[in-house]
């Protein structure tokens, strides 16, 4: 079985159409919402795939469909809550529910590996944070916690692939709001046992067209947009200087 692995989309359309991999099924590590103009149009195509859709819950999911806090980073929870206010005005009860309706983590098999899929880590399914940066022992743990041969992750936008004791930790980055300074749609593929990290373009000017389009706070708006443009933090104290260097509308 070929599968394609995506995980935070951020209701941007525009990179999540942008992958194009054959494959048997699409495995989804969550947080399909906030931050982008388009949630509804996201879970219409992955409900509309032609092949079987696995997916888990993420933290920002969870924050839509239950009305919870998300407890993402600090740097970005004011723009989480802005935009989660939009994702209620634009989703339909029947969509809020869909996003509710997964665990948080499943187990899948390829090429005779077991694997562990989740949207954060197997220690804590939607909130702990596992980056390029943490250390092999916290990801040993983490890999004996999940008792699987491959751990698939997300919930950082930052992909990595680390092999410890014969076992593999996957991060797959962010389809929709990368923020490792590369601003391609990042996803993975997993085939025979054997994960590969890619990447793509996609039409970052549209999906920037359509953030100021939102009828919402234009400081917010212009760190969206940096964050889409540089697949990065936004700057800390922009100030008023960072509007113009957005052109928010």
């Amino acid at each position: 079985m070929r599968a394609l692995v995506i995980s935070d989309i951020h209701a941007n359309i525009d990179a999540l159409r942008a992958i194009d991999e054959p494959c048997d099924a699409v495995v989804c590590l969550g947080d399909i919402v906030d931050y982008g103009p388009e949630p509804a149009a996201c879970i219409d195509y992955l409900r509309n795939l032609t092949v079987p859709l696995l997916r888990v819950r993420g933290n920002h999911d969870n924050a839509v469909a239950f009305r919870v806090d998300c407890a993402c980073g600090e740097a970005f929870k004011h723009l989480s809550i802005l935009t989660r206010e939009y994702m209620w005005q634009v989703l339909d009860r029947e969509q809020l529910e869909w996003i509710g309706e997964p665990g948080t983590s499943l187990m899948l098999e390829s090429g005779g590996s077991s694997i562990y899929a989740t949207h954060a880590a197997p220690s804590d399914n939607l909130f702990r944070y596992l980056t390029p940066e943490t250390g092999d022992e916290d990801l040993a743990s983490e890999l004996k916690t999940a008792g699987a041969d491959i751990v698939l992750t997300g919930h950082t936008h930052r992909p990595f692939i680390r092999e410890i004791d014969g076992k593999v930790m996957v991060n797959v980055g962010s389809v929709g709001q990368p923020r490792d300074g590369i601003a391609r749609a990042s996803y993975a593929i997993i085939e025979g046992g054997q994960v590969e990290l890619k990447r793509v373009d996609y039409d970052v000017a549209a999906a920037v067209a359509k953030l100021r389009a939102l009828p919402l706070d234009p400081a917010a708006i212009g760190e969206l947009v940096y964050i889409l443009e540089h697949a990065d933090t936004p700057p800390k104290n922009q100030g008023d200087d960072f509007l113009p260097q957005c052109k928010c509308i």
